[in-house]
């Protein structure tokens, strides 16, 4: 094992391992059981990722199998930041193998590749003859992490795969979010009765027509109990800004590999896995819209396709800003640095 100094595999709550990263200025989990998902992202005692220490529902890792795909990957969700890959969205067959919810790689254990003073690098297969890698790194002396990954074809016929980041904001009701205007589509299915936007509505960020004949704000959180998943589809710009209390938290993506952006809320949700006991804002940078999976993504030329041997890299950087909170809409944009802009 390295030196401690270098990296820490510690014990969360629920008794699983993770990698720990920290440079002074953040520090960040990063769990090898589960595709290196992160865990936790966190600035003195400011946790900026949900993270939930629920002992229920049992993982189906732990019992048996829901019998429903999404059930099974739910199952398993305690907040966090999860990669989707080589499937994003519905269950489906591509190649003759069949693909989970969200794909298998955010429910798989990882190699760890290597480990330095505030960088990890970690790496998995997948059903499909794809090969991801995923390095977290700290920049020195900054609340910044870079993540930097890319996908490689090892077998010797094309291939084809999706992906998307799931990052899980912990937002404060009443928080402010900024990103660049543009269009928004609902999701066509109704996520249950506490869904205020119109299935399948089309508006312009921050507007979209809600269920109620009224207009509604996806600009701020809201402070009564929501359901909602939105698109915005055509991204000009790759980043985002929030209010996370005094602070402002952003991200920024590479917008060629994730030109769309999926916007899922669950606040105070009744269903599965929810109970009530959450509160949720998703900000996912994606390769594909809306959500229903690799299959379709070929059908409607959204699937990234790799050829013998090819690699394909992407990136997307987490960033708390020195901006005050109140000059939220001032930021143009973020970098893949982290630096906030805001002339």
């Amino acid at each position: 094992m390295p030196p401690l100094g270098l990296y820490l595999v510690l014990k969360l709550k629920r008794g699983i391992a993770v990698l720990k990263i920290s440079n002074g200025k953040i520090s960040v989990k990063i769990d090898e059981t589960l595709g290196g998902e992160i865990r936790s992202i966190k600035s003195g005692r400011t946790e900026y990722l949900v993270d939930f220490d629920w002992k229920s529902p049992i993982q189906h890792r732990k019992s048996e199998s829901y019998g429903n795909a999404i059930f099974d990957w739910l199952s398993e969700y305690r907040g966090g930041w999860q990669v989707l890959f080589p499937n994003a969205g519905n269950e489906n067959t591509v190649m003759g193998v069949v693909l989970p919810f969200h794909g298998e790689f955010g429910r798989t254990y990882v190699e760890v590749v290597t480990q330095k003073k505030n960088e990890i690098t970690i790496r998995a297969g997948a059903r499909l003859p794809l090969v991801l890698t995923r390095t977290y790194k700290l920049l020195p002396g900054k609340p910044v992490l870079a993540v930097e990954q890319s996908v490689t074809n090892e077998s010797n016929l094309e291939v084809p795969f999706i992906w998307g980041e799931h990052p899980a904001f912990s937002l404060p009701r009443g928080s402010k979010i900024h990103l660049p205007s543009g269009p928004v589509t609902v999701d066509a299915n109704e996520m249950g009765d506490l869904q205020d936007v119109k299935p399948g509505a089309l508006g312009t960020w921050p507007i979209v027509p809600g269920k109620s004949g009224k207009e509604v704000d996806l600009s701020v959180v809201p402070q009564v109990n929501v359901e909602r998943l939105c698109y915005l589809s055509d991204r000009p710009q790759g980043w985002a800004a929030m209010e996370h209390g005094k602070k402002i938290i952003g991200i920024s993506w590479d917008l060629k590999a994730f030109p769309h952006l999926w916007f899922w809320q669950e606040i105070g949700g009744k269903g599965f896995p929810w109970y009530g006991r959450t509160e949720i804002t998703a900000i996912e940078p994606a390769s594909t819209w809306p959500s229903y999976g690799l299959e379709a993504a070929i059908s409607s030329g959204q699937a990234f396709y790799l050829k013998p041997g090819e690699t394909k890299k992407a990136w997307i950087t987490f960033a708390v800003s020195a901006v005050q909170s109140k000059k939220l809409t001032k930021i143009k944009s973020i970098d893949e640095k982290g630096n906030f802009k805001t002339n």
